[in-house]
């Protein structure tokens, strides 16, 4: 099962996105604040994290940065109203798989979990 952390002051914008999850089979636990999500990233075993533009405490990116500084193998997803030219130049090395818009939905969650799968079908190690 995959354990996503979802940061947003503002659940109901991602319930769509999460019903979708959850009919794939993962669990999404919620925090409203970056210091809130960066603690359940440290005692918690999390696969994803996905932040809100905007938290109380920090910037998404913000929340981004601190998460890839800590767990550099940390997936992250932010929902940005960036441009995709202004997305990728922000969020640039920081290894987001992708951007989400503010209210995401099944489209968005199809195109990750996709996106996802090919990873772990590259990662996984070669019979010989």
């Amino acid at each position: 099962m995959t354990n996503i952390l979802l940061a947003t002051e503002d659940k109901s914008r991602f319930s769509e996105m999460i019903e979708t999850f959850q009919s794939y089979g993962c669990r999404v636990n919620t925090v409203d604040s970056g210091s809130s999500a960066l603690a359940e990233i440290e005692g918690k075993s999390c696969d994803l994290l996905i932040s809100d533009e905007n938290l109380p405490d920090m910037t998404g990116k913000t929340l981004v940065e601190k998460t890839v500084s800590a767990n550099p193998l940390m997936d992250c997803v932010a929902a940005s109203s960036l441009s995709e030219e202004d997305f990728h130049e922000a969020f640039e090395g920081m290894g987001v798989l992708m951007q989400f818009p503010l209210e995401p939905g099944k489209e968005d969650v199809r195109k990750l979990m996709n996106h996802l799968e090919k990873i772990a079908f590259l990662s996984k190690p070669k019979a010989e």
